[in-house]
């Protein structure tokens, strides 16, 4: 069973506004606006993926679920010019498992879902077994918008 990932950039929210100068801790109007379209889309994307599947979300090497409001919020997404970013990676599931590492996560083959930040804040990285019943619905789901494929990488 293969890993494979889809890269989706910002961009594809916030069509009249350039994500490469997301910034956080920039106050201005239209960056504002902005990260609160990314958050909200977010928000109701991952809300619709959870429900479809039944999964929870969790970090990686931490047993315990979080609440979507825990991914959902400006750390995860977006970079600082003053702070830089903080890499996290969430493992969105049914049951609770934690993992080592990435390499961990690659091995168990079970079907979930591995969100990670981008490490300059202009996207984010969905990981999944190729064809897998959420590789499909991401596809439907993300069909209107452009996608890169990632590879994955288990360091």
């Amino acid at each position: 069973m293969k890993k494979i990932g889809l890269g989706l950039d910002y961009n594809n929210i916030c069509k009249d506004y350039n994500t490469v100068y997301l910034d956080r801790d920039n106050n201005d109007r239209e960056t504002v606006q902005c990260m609160g379209k990314v958050m909200d889309w977010f928000k109701e994307f991952l809300s619709d993926f959870m429900q479809t599947f039944e999964y929870e979300i969790y970090r990686l090497n931490q047993p315990s679920s979080l609440t979507l409001k825990e991914i959902v919020q400006k750390r995860f997404f977006f970079y600082s010019l003053e702070k830089e970013i903080i890499a996290q990676t969430f493992v969105l599931q049914k049951e609770t498992m934690s993992y080592n590492g990435l390499s961990d996560w690659a091995a168990a083959g079970e079907n979930s879902l591995l969100i990670q930040n981008d490490d300059e804040g202009e996207g984010v990285y969905f990981y999944f077994i190729e064809n897998s019943d959420e590789h499909k619905w991401l596809l439907k789901k993300l069909s209107d918008y452009s996608l890169d494929e990632v590879p994955f990488e288990e360091a």
